[in-house]
């Protein structure tokens, strides 16, 4: 007998995480992968494979609605101002469940927040890029152990479907000291880059990340800006070895829309163009700087209008 259609498993879902509802754009991947291990013999080749670590990522773009309980999961404030060598999973487990409209549920028993999305501020573009969540074995448990990485169960889906408001839609400007970007090409990206140094034990694989440091970058192709302006904000002129960090925050923001700070900011690319068609000022890139103040890194803001 061939295969029914009624039995082919398809279809949407949600992610649900932090006491927040993530809605996607193009879909919901979860990866469970085990990490494994040749064992080789010189006179056979490899006798055999072993297992060595479990670990689950579960991956989406969020579908753009703003709100602050999305920015509090996606930007947590220990990465906004980092706590370098604190563990990502911390004491307690945070589950991620991705409910099917169909009706499963996979709850992910142990998860934390390993990528924050791009933003993409633009008129035309969604405020977010893909973010990641990874899922460790829960506190305590072997692999071996029931439930201890994942759980499935048979739920009937009431998560409904994000709402029509809060979706971006629009024009970010910009300052930067004395420097003032009112228009862009294409409008900003801003990039976050996380280090996680895994923790493992010799029973259970990976049970924790360490926060190593973050990186934030925000670039764009500003318009109206003078070849003598862009130069001025270079730092090409400062001496060898000096500290790029300024007394400048990179600060990017629309009306209704996000409110984003690199702080101390520097300008480090600056590229100027001559040519027929080209425009005169290339892609500038700005990377920000800890604060020694308060020790903020980056700041990002909405003011619900609920």
């Amino acid at each position: 007998m061939g295969t029914t259609r009624q039995s082919i498993i398809r279809g949407p879902g949600t992610v649900s995480f932090g006491g927040v509802k993530l809605f996607d754009a193009n879909g919901i991947t979860a990866e469970v992968d085990s990490s494994t291990q040749e064992v080789p013999s010189s006179i056979a080749g490899k006798l055999d494979t072993i297992k060595t670590d479990q670990i689950g990522k579960v991956t989406l773009t969020p579908v753009g609605n703003l709100s602050g309980g999305l920015l509090a999961v996606l930007f947590p404030s220990w990465l906004q101002s980092p706590e370098i060598g604190r563990s990502v999973f911390g004491s307690t487990d945070s589950p991620l469940v991705v409910q099917s409209r169909a009706g499963t549920k996979v709850t992910f028993l142990a998860a934390a927040l390993t990528k924050c999305p791009d933003l993409l501020l633009s008129p035309v573009k969604t405020a977010f890029g893909q973010a990641e969540f990874s899922a460790l074995l829960a506190n305590g448990k072997l692999p071996t152990d029931a439930n201890s990485l994942y759980a499935v169960a048979s739920a009937e889906y009431a998560d409904g479907e994000p709402p029509r408001t809060g979706l971006t839609g629009f024009h970010y400007a910009a300052t930067f000291g004395s420097l003032s970007i009112p228009d862009t090409v294409d409008g900003w990206t801003v990039s976050f880059d996380l280090q996680l140094n895994p923790v493992t034990t010799d029973s259970q694989g990976t049970v924790d990340y360490t926060l190593g440091g973050v990186n934030v970058t925000a670039r764009c192709t500003p318009l109206g800006l003078p070849e003598s302006q862009i130069l001025a904000a270079l730092p090409v002129l400062n001496g060898r070895g000096s500290s790029l960090a300024s007394a400048n925050d990179l600060v990017i923001g629309a009306t209704g829309g996000l409110a984003v700070t690199l702080k101390k900011a520097a300008l480090v690319t600056g590229p100027l163009n001559w040519g027929t068609t080209t425009l005169r000022a290339g892609e500038l890139g700005f990377t920000a700087n800890i604060d020694p103040t308060d020790g903020s890194l980056f700041s990002v803001g909405y003011e619900d209008p609920a």
